[in-house]
């Protein structure tokens, strides 16, 4: 009789061990599962931060009405670049530029949402590399295969907000500024992430625009 029972259990135990296997197997299939339901379904990343930047209350748009040309021709700004106020129909001579613009050139450009890139010192390899950061944005208004805009696609980029613009701007105490409408940034040396954070924050943003 005892050899009879240890007969009957032997079936058991054997069927026993597939069935555990094919648990594990299963259970580790949802897992996985799970795991990769999670993993595509999880919210977007945090943004990068914003390089800090000082804001100006906008001194309004002066130079759109009649005599403002002669009433504000000692007009005093805010900021040093200037960042809104008092400015002249007028747009720049390229992307990059090798002469400094005038203040009320700058603050104009602003005032359509494009951002300026100007530096204050003998210092080609900073002005390449503001120009290369600008070229990255501005090679995207341009015609497949052109490098340099013509005298109607610079005036609809600039006029439109889209722009990047380098220039030399030696009056200023600062190396390097960046500039948008009330927005102004400053650092010593090119950091491209920064000045790209700077580009992406304030391009033609609406509501900074609206102030």
């Amino acid at each position: 009789m005892p050899k009879q029972k240890q007969q009957a259990r032997k079936p058991q135990q054997t069927f026993a061990w597939p069935v555990l296997a094919a648990a594990v197997v299963i259970g580790g299939a949802i897992w996985l599962l799970v795991a990769h339901i999670r993993a595509t379904t999880a919210g977007p990343q945090p943004a990068p931060s914003v390089i800090a930047s000082t804001h100006y209350p906008s001194q309004g748009h002066q130079g759109h009405q009649p005599g403002d040309l002669k009433r504000y021709a000692n007009f005093r700004y805010s900021s040093d670049p200037p960042t809104s106020g008092f400015h002249r129909e007028i747009f720049s001579l390229g992307f990059v530029n090798a002469n400094p613009l005038p203040k009320y050139v700058q603050v104009h450009l602003l005032e359509h949402g494009n951002i300026l890139l100007q530096y204050n010192c003998m210092c080609p390899e900073t002005a390449a590399a503001l120009a290369e950061i600008a070229n990255e944005f501005d090679s995207r208004l341009l015609p497949a295969g052109t490098t340099q805009p013509s005298h109607d696609q610079l005036k609809s980029a600039e006029e439109n907000g889209l722009s990047v613009i380098v220039a030399p701007y030696p009056m200023m105490s600062h190396t390097i500024a960046l500039t948008a409408w009330t927005r102004l940034a400053t650092m010593d040396n090119v950091n491209k992430a920064d000045v790209v954070s700077f580009i992406n924050r304030w391009l033609r943003d609406p509501d900074n625009l609206s102030q």
